[in-house]
């Protein structure tokens, strides 16, 4: 039988061991005065003055503290702090006891160039811009309404979790699949731009969504890799990254058809808005029926129109039009006809009245007589015409008689 361990004769409470481990540190003759190379990530600076950063290299990092005295002491060294660049910090190495980690207290900074990592960085990216893969022109646009997409993260990570609940409250419409890949680590970049390919290969998909939580730079390294990148670039389907923060950019974000801040904003940028869109068709809905209502009175006024075109070329109603036209006529040369027969009649008036003027007869009534000669009829209107023996008739009113020329 196994022997038991032997418990140490004295049990230490967590604050006794930090508070021991701070005490062995600081009365270091090593740690006491130390001088660390590395590349600068994490970067932050409070309110109060302070700065906080990390100093890495390719396999560790440990964590600085630059207080506000010290920095008002060098303040262009201070300022030149940035993420990716490589300095040197002198100060001495103690333990943070609230939390048990070790952090350099820096007292002098110096530049030392371009951290491994951002010359890296810097040498892929200009590479592959030469090459054309960050060209804004070959970017292809978004579905509008894709019907389902790929989803290319760490299953149950919060990106996971954060992408899947803005789907579901933008557009639960969508079919979402998922590629479960790492993505951070060794071989993290290589699962990804298989996982991508597969994608490609094997779905048919409408969209690719890329994303990642926050973390270190050293975290999101995975997607500054070459091989990611030229499978980004090579995807059939349009590829929306959401890696990190909106400070964080990477070679994948630079590559793919539209980059987002966030995850989550990547999965609101993939999707359209389903309360806009019944807003829209609602909107719609009204135009097309103020349109279809518009249509159908004009409609109905055309037909009107026709209505009364087809009765007045009708049979009945012509027949009735030229019966109308017709009688108008008739009236109109009635009309003509009496104005004519009142013209003539006043005109026959005036003649008779004046050929009653004019009549013989009418002069013989007044006791006047004609003389004409009885054999030819001569009108007797000179005296050398009534010769001696030439026998004459005489007209008056009532009739003739002979009469004789004696001298």
């Amino acid at each position: 039988m196994a022997e038991r361990a032997a418990i140490p004769p004295q049990t230490l409470r967590v604050s006794e061991l930090t508070r021991y481990l701070k005490y062995l540190i600081e009365h270091d003759d090593l740690l006491s005065a130390v001088s660390v190379r590395g590349e600068v990530s994490n970067l932050s600076r409070s309110p109060s003055g302070h700065t906080y950063f990390s100093l890495k290299d390719a396999s560790s990092q440990i964590s600085c503290v630059l207080f506000r005295r010290e920095a008002a002491q060098q303040r262009e060294a201070a300022k030149s702090l940035r993420n990716g660049a490589a300095f040197v910090v002198h100060g001495f190495l103690t333990l943070y006891e609230p939390r048990g980690t070790f952090q350099v207290y820096v007292e002098r900074i110096v530049p030392a160039g371009e951290g491994t990592l951002a010359q890296q960085f810097e040498l892929l990216k200009n590479r592959l811009e030469a090459e054309g893969l960050f060209v804004t022109e070959r970017k292809r646009h978004l579905p509008a309404y894709p019907r389902k997409l790929a989803l290319v993260t760490s299953p149950g990570s919060q990106a996971y979790h954060d992408v899947l609940h803005r789907l579901t409250a933008q557009y639960p419409f969508v079919t979402v699949i998922v590629a479960g890949v790492p993505v951070q680590g060794e071989g993290a970049g290589d699962a990804m731009a298989m996982a991508i390919d597969v994608v490609n290969r094997l779905t048919d998909v409408d969209l690719i969504l890329l994303v990642r939580g926050g973390g270190a730079p050293e975290e999101l390294a995975a997607f500054n890799e070459e091989r990611l990148a030229r499978a980004i670039f090579a995807s059939r389907v349009p590829i929306v990254t959401g890696i990190g923060h909106e400070t964080d950019q990477s070679i994948a974000d630079l590559v793919a058809d539209y980059r987002a801040a966030t995850p989550s904003l990547a999965a609101a940028a993939a999707v359209p808005d389903a309360a806009g869109l019944l807003t829209q068709i609602a909107r719609l809905h009204a135009q097309l029926r103020q349109a279809m209502e518009g249509r159908v009175r004009s409609e109905r006024r055309h037909l009107v129109d026709v209505n009364r075109s087809l009765l007045r070329a009708g049979p009945q109603t012509r027949l009735r039009l030229q019966r109308q036209r017709a009688d108008d006529g008739l009236r109109q040369m009635q009309r003509s006809v009496d104005v004519l027969l009142r013209v003539k009649r006043t005109r026959l008036t005036a003649l008779e009245a004046q050929l009653q003027a004019l009549d013989p007869l009418a002069v013989l009534a007044r006791g006047y007589s004609v003389l004409f000669d009885a054999v030819d009829g001569t009108v007797i209107s000179r005296v050398d015409a009534a010769v001696p023996g030439r026998r004459l008739r005489a007209r008056v009113a009532d009739g003739e008689f002979d009469v004789e020329v004696s001298e």
